[in-house]
């Protein structure tokens, strides 16, 4: 229906059947519509509030983490700015006796004071550079075995320890995280084993005055298992990764091993704040907020995959009853629309089925309907002009099938009014078929075209269907550009004489066409038959006897029942050939002519060759013209010319006729190269030929066709002889000549160059020019005011 409703050029033909259509689907639109509105709705609350509790736990989290730095800090006040501290931070290594009592007295009175911190905090201790001790709650030793003994870090050696740690400026610095190897408490010399953990390092220069009099370092390790117990709530909560930044952007700790992206880092800026990252590939939700006491910032990184875990259901569950009410809406709209629009469609579908529209542009089906009837009228009516016009090709076609037999013929009262149609009526089954062939229509017109050669067939099928006799009747059909086919068609109560009525047929139409018409044609004629096969048989019978035009030659009427005694062979025995070859080779080409029209004769003229062989013949013919050029060396382009294909060019001929002249002339030329290429004979034919150019080289038609044409030779055989006997091409002679009397006829002053052109045989100045150019070097203006000059100098 679409295809049909394209060209109509209506636009709203199914109006209805959308309005209906378009009508429930707005309803359907509207709680589809309601249901996206509120999903948007819930995903943005879903993940304002997510944002909401990560902020909040954050808070939370740096609430609690401040105050356990807030011992920390009371902790580095009370030993940092204890009196003692300051002289003992001056005493050298060799202090003696009283000296390194006195460290012992500030262990007991100030450092084991500190005993009942928290866990939070793991240990602290003091370092003095000058003496090179180590000081902490209940131990005093140097650097070096402190380090080995009781505190180091994994990966770090001792010197990096003391220059990193001890020995550089600290201000209240927090070291990242670091794994600590402690000994056990209870016995440190029973086992060198240490266990590891995981420290946050504290780290306050002494006295902390001038960077550059660094006497001592006060550190305090923190426990990060005890952070980490913090974070636990929120990493379980979340699946979340908790950073600690300090100000310079270092990683204090982390809950994960992956670093932060340095992009990201550089977006933490300011209080707080909450926004969305790509990391690794993954989409995150980063949360962080900065506390006051210590400038840190505590970062919360959140898959957004796990606050979306609910959005992500909601969208499942809302897509699937999108999808069930869609199908149903569809549905449902569908079905009430097609059974509201059902007895309307079928009544525009009965219209518009196999019919076209032309008109105006419709609103509605309704006035298509009042229009219908009248479209239809206008319909069958170009239909029936149109069947009419096509009337003559349905019944071309038609023949040519009865003539390949690819349909029977129905001659029944039935059959007959199922053609009528087509302008056929048969009177009986019985027919008889014969083509013409055209040989040529140059009488008809001297300059054939296509439309000359319709009009031939025309003629020739107009003249075939008038001349039969009543009541029997006949019918044309065009089988190629030069080929006619007669279908006779006999009535059935004189179908005893149809032979009889196709002879006289055949003879009346041949006569005519070429007294009346001018146009030369050979009449193939078949047997008569009977039954559904009858016109394929006797066409059968009429191609096979066209094809003995090639024996009997054109402009004959061959009948298939004479050519039905032939013989299938040919006269052309091994002597003849021999003999035939000895007369080429000597030259004698009189008798090799006369040898041909007897061999001719003998196959030919008795008429009891077939076609096939009668090809054979010319073929072995031809390959003894072969044989000789290859026995005595000659080149086929010299005698023939480049252009000629020797087979090609004798089945060029379609009759036999034909072959057998074009051989005959082509075995006379071979028996005269022969002839020629005898010295005695060669050297007087080069002086006949010189002599020839002599006498009319001032000839405009002077060349190697007029030398042929004079000496009955081909003009390639021509130029090669020339060649070979002189030296020099035929056209380079005759320019020569030419130019040579032109400069005789130079020293009149009263000829002008165009009128010596044509003195020496020229047709053109610019011709004459150009050749006297390439022989003299020099153009004829050029040679005459050379000529004259000299004249003019011998005078003077």
């Amino acid at each position: 229906m679409k295809r049909l409703l394209r060209p109509l050029g209506i636009g709203h033909l199914r109006s209805v059947w959308m309005t209906m259509l378009i009508s429930n689907l707005v309803l359907l639109l509207i709680p589809v519509s309601m249901g996206a509105f509120l999903y948007t709705k819930v995903e943005a609350s879903l993940e304002s509030g997510a944002n909401r509790s990560n902020q909040a736990m954050l808070e939370q989290l740096k609430l609690s983490l401040d105050s356990k730095l807030s011992e920390v800090q009371k902790l580095a006040q009370q030993i940092i700015f204890d009196p003692k501290l300051e002289y003992l931070l001056k005493l050298d290594q060799d202090a003696g006796g009283p000296d390194r009592y006195q460290f012992i007295e500030f262990m007991r009175n100030t450092m084991s004071r500190q005993g009942s911190l928290t866990n939070f905090i793991l240990d602290y201790y003091v370092y003095f550079r000058n003496s090179d001790l180590v000081l902490r709650p209940g131990l005093l030793t140097d650097s070096h075995k402190f380090y080995d003994m009781y505190y180091s870090y994994q990966g770090m050696s001792y010197d990096r320890w003391r220059e990193s740690m001890l020995t550089s400026f600290h201000t209240m610095d927090y070291l990242p995280s670091a794994t600590l190897l402690r000994t056990a408490e209870y016995d440190p010399m029973q086992s060198i084993e240490k266990t590891p953990l995981n420290v946050i390092t504290f780290a306050q220069s002494l006295p902390g005055r001038d960077r550059r009099d660094i006497t001592g370092t006060f550190v305090i390790l923190i426990d990060e298992s005890q952070i980490k117990e913090m974070f636990a709530q929120i990493e379980s909560a979340s699946d979340s990764s908790i950073y600690i930044v300090n100000s310079d952007g270092r990683t204090i700790m982390a809950t994960d091993r992956q670093p932060l992206p340095g992009e990201l880092l550089s977006r933490i800026t300011g209080t707080g704040g909450l926004f969305n990252q790509t990391i690794n590939g993954d989409q995150k939700m980063v949360s962080y907020t900065s506390s006051e006491k210590e400038g840190w910032k505590y970062v919360l990184v959140t898959p957004k995959s796990v606050f979306m875990q609910q959005i992500i259901l909601i969208k499942q569950w809302a897509l699937i009853l999108f999808a069930l009410c869609l199908a149903v809406g569809l549905t449902a709209a569908f079905i009430f629309a097609y059974r509201n629009y059902s007895p309307l469609r079928k009544t525009v579908n009965a219209i518009l089925r196999g019919n076209e529209w032309s008109g105006r542009p419709q609103v509605n089906e309704y006035e298509l309907i009042l229009q219908s009837i009248e479209g239809s009228l206008h319909t069958e009516k170009n239909l029936r002009s149109l069947l009419a016009q096509q009337t003559p090709v349905i019944r071309s076609n038609f023949l040519l099938r009865l003539l390949r037999g690819q349909m029977d013929v129905d001659a029944s009262r039935e059959g007959g009014q199922s053609l009528r149609f087509m302008d056929i009526t048969f009177v009986s089954d019985d027919f008889s078929v014969m083509v013409v062939q055209l040989d040529s229509i140059a009488r008809f017109n001297a300059e054939p075209s296509e439309e000359q050669w319709a009009l031939a067939r025309f003629i020739v099928s107009n003249i075939g269907t008038d001349l039969i006799e009543y009541p029997h009747k006949a019918f044309a059909v065009e089988l190629d550009r030069d080929r006619v086919a007669i279908v006779c068609n006999f009535a059935a109560e004189q179908a005893e004489g149809g032979e009889r009525v196709t002879r006289e047929l055949a003879t009346a139409l041949k006569g005519m066409i070429e007294e009346r018409f001018k146009i030369d044609v050979t009449v193939a004629v078949g047997l008569p038959h009977s039954g559904a096969k009858s016109i394929s048989e006797s066409y059968a019978e009429a191609a096979s006897a066209l094809e003995f035009r090639i024996v009997k030659g054109g402009g004959t009427i061959i009948y298939f029942q004479d050519i039905t005694d032939v013989h299938s062979h040919y006269y052309y025995p091994v002597d003849i050939e021999v003999q035939l070859i000895n007369f080429v080779r000597s030259g004698d080409a009189d008798h090799a002519l006369q040898l041909l029209d007897t061999i001719y004769a003998m196959n030919f003229e008795s008429g009891s060759i077939t076609p096939e062989y009668g090809k054979c013949l010319f073929f072995n013919i031809t390959s003894t013209y072969l044989k000789i050029m290859n026995a005595t060396g000659m080149d086929q382009n010299d005698i023939l010319g480049p252009d000629i294909d020797l087979v090609k060019d004798i089945f060029s001929y379609e009759t036999a006729e034909g072959m057998h002249k074009r051989m005959k002339r082509l075995y006379e030329i071979l028996a005269e190269s022969m002839v020629a290429d005898k010295s005695g004979h060669s050297a007087q034919l080069l002086q006949d030929m010189d002599q020839f150019v002599d006498e009319h080289f001032t000839d405009s038609n002077m060349g190697l066709g007029m030398v042929a044409d004079h000496f009955d030779m081909t003009p390639q055989y021509v130029s090669t002889f020339y060649k070979k006997q002189s030296g020099i091409n035929l056209s380079d002679h005759i320019a020569k000549k030419r130019i040579e009397l032109a400069k005789r006829h130079m020293a009149d002053k009263e000829f002008t160059n165009a009128q010596i052109a044509q003195l020496v045989g020229y047709t053109s100045d610019v011709v004459f020019i150009r050749a006297f150019k390439k022989i003299e070097g020099v153009t004829p203006g050029k040679y005459r005011e050379l000529m004259m000059s000299c004249v003019s100098d011998e005078t003077g």
